[in-house]
């Protein structure tokens, strides 16, 4: 009996060796790639991969962006934050932030909000890819900006009360809100814009000082930021003021993108082209690097102090584009 079960117990053991080398090469470290909007990967997870036993780390997205208040009072409503892409966080009048938030058209949250209104420099940082743009209201220089471009499906939400709702315990003009239906409508005439997504490199993280705890001082305790590292989900958890996001990035980029002028009303003038200092937080660590963007017509491109592409780890990225970055700080311990 024990002789013939022999055999038995060396094919079992065969099996679990064949099996351990498969399961390391699926789901070891990515390498670092640079995916290429509008060009899909080829295989870009191997063998496995292709029997949709392993989500692949490039996917083609159909885009759509909506602006999101973030006011003090409008932060306890934020809706749909944690179902983004890519929030794009950028300074309006009084230095206060607000959002162009990236979201896949296939996957879009039950309800979407405080809608507000939409700056110039909102539409630049998402070119040259000109999503449909959702908002409720804008300066004059975004509607000439949207006129401009010519490419961007822009809809105004103050011009659509079928689609948009507001909620009446909520004081106005932070309770504009649109559900998932509604935004469906609305983009039934629109152009979907898709993108291999991320469009930037993913990998493992580089050796990197440590990073668990990130402030950003506004200079007002309604306004500044605060990002501390949760090691179980490897994410960060985002405080505003006295507001816990519920969106939770894997991925905290900052750059530094001067404020070039302050018109009427407050109004910031601000370009997204050029270059400038940038800071990668992610896994615990930070890298420190440098943002470019040549035209218009070309996208971000974050690249470390040796030349390298910044690596982010794949999820949700939270940029945040402020004058300095003087007044970040950071620390190794919670």
């Amino acid at each position: 009996m024990m002789f013939r079960s022999r055999p038995f117990i060396a094919l079992l053991i065969a099996c679990i060796g064949i099996a351990s080398v498969l399961a390391y090469r699926s789901f070891g470290p990515e390498p670092a790639h640079t995916p290429l909007p509008g060009i899909q990967a080829e295989n870009p997870g191997g063998f496995l991969s292709r029997l949709s036993l392993i989500p692949s780390a490039w996917r083609k997205r159909s885009l759509v962006s909506v602006i999101i208040e973030n006011h003090e009072r409008a932060r306890p409503y934020h809706q749909g934050l944690e179902d983004a892409l890519m929030i794009f966080e950028m300074p309006v009048e009084g230095f206060i932030t607000r959002f162009n938030v990236l979201y896949d058209l296939k996957k879009l949250p039950k309800l979407i909000g405080p809608v507000r209104s939409l700056r110039p420099y909102f539409l630049d940082a998402f070119l040259p890819w000109g999503p449909p743009q959702i908002h409720a209201g804008g300066s004059p220089e975004a509607f000439a900006r949207v006129q401009e471009i010519g490419i961007v499906f822009a809809v105004n939400g103050l011009a659509h009360d079928k689609e948009f709702m507001r909620d009446d315990g909520i004081a106005a003009p932070h309770n504009l809100f649109i559900d998932d239906k509604g935004l469906e409508s609305l983009l039934t005439n629109a152009t979907a814009k898709t993108l291999r997504w991320p469009p930037y490199h993913v990998g493992a993280a580089p050796s990197g000082s440590g990073a668990l705890k990130i402030s950003i001082n506004l200079l007002n305790i309604t306004n500044n930021i605060s990002y501390a590292y949760d090691f179980f989900t490897q994410s960060y958890e985002r405080t505003n003021g006295f507001t816990v996001s519920r969106a939770q990035p894997k991925n905290v980029l900052l750059l530094e993108i001067p404020v070039t002028n302050i018109g009427s009303f407050g109004r910031l003038e601000i370009s997204v082209t050029g270059e400038g200092k940038a800071l990668l937080f992610r896994s615990g660590t930070v890298q420190h690097g440098r943002w470019k963007k040549r035209s218009t017509d070309q996208w971000f491109t974050f690249e470390d102090k040796h030349g390298q592409p910044l690596v982010f780890a794949q999820g949700l990225t939270w940029i945040t584009a402020q004058p300095t970055l003087e007044r970040v700080k950071w620390e190794d311990s919670l």
